[in-house]
């Protein structure tokens, strides 16, 4: 009995066979086995199948780049481009071949993962791997912090504490979270009180010289 519809070969008590696709539907079925079944009965009865798969399949390479919060948003582009290159020259990714790239990028980033221009970076990787079709996932999370802050807490204190871990949150500025909440607190309270906008752009160029 010959089969079809489901993209993975398989074959059951010798009598019925599934050959799969003969190229993948998506990037999840990369890794299955598929082709086309040859099978040869002879005068007896013996079934003799054979899967075929030496045609020119299109090559499809998954690849997974891991962040961590202390990486700078910079460095997404730089881990990614430097895994399309460890990738060819493993020869797990092969450029003639025009192959079909996906890149997973997951963890978790200092900075606000919005910031980053993934169409940009696509485009850049895609030429990079001369991928027929480059697939980005950029499934990041943002670091968090939250400082407890007690209930007796001034509004002084609780803005003090929330923009510190704002900041903290932020691998560009981490370092210097404390400073740059007062910073802040100082900008607001001079922004509440009317000061030119010249003024505020003059505090807030003082307080990032000083990092």
């Amino acid at each position: 009995m010959a089969l079809g519809h489901i993209h993975k070969s398989y074959a059951e008590e010798g009598w019925i066979f599934n050959p799969g696709s003969i190229e993948a539907n998506n990037v999840e079925e990369g890794q299955f086995e598929r082709g086309a079944f040859l099978v040869e009965i002879d005068k007896d009865g013996t079934i003799t199948p054979e899967l075929k798969t030496d045609y020119q399949q299109r090559p499809i390479v998954r690849l997974q780049l891991k962040m961590r919060t202390q990486d700078a948003m910079e460095s997404v582009a730089e881990g990614a481009s430097a895994l399309i290159t460890q990738s060819i020259k493993s020869k797990k990714l092969i450029p003639d071949h025009q192959p079909i790239v996906e890149l997973r990028i997951t963890g978790t980033v200092g900075f606000d993962r919005l910031e980053l221009d993934t169409r940009e970076l696509q485009k850049q990787l895609k030429e990079q791997s001369n991928a027929l079709i480059f697939l980005l996932r950029y499934d990041v999370d943002e670091a968090a912090y939250a400082s407890p802050i007690a209930e007796e807490a001034s509004r002084l204190e609780v803005e003090q504490e929330v923009f510190t871990d704002l900041l903290a949150a932020n691998s560009v500025y981490k370092k210097q979270a404390a400073k740059l909440a007062h910073g802040l607190i100082d900008l607001k309270e001079r922004q509440m009180a009317g000061e030119s906008e010249e003024s505020l752009y003059e505090l807030v160029e003082g307080l990032l010289a000083k990092e």
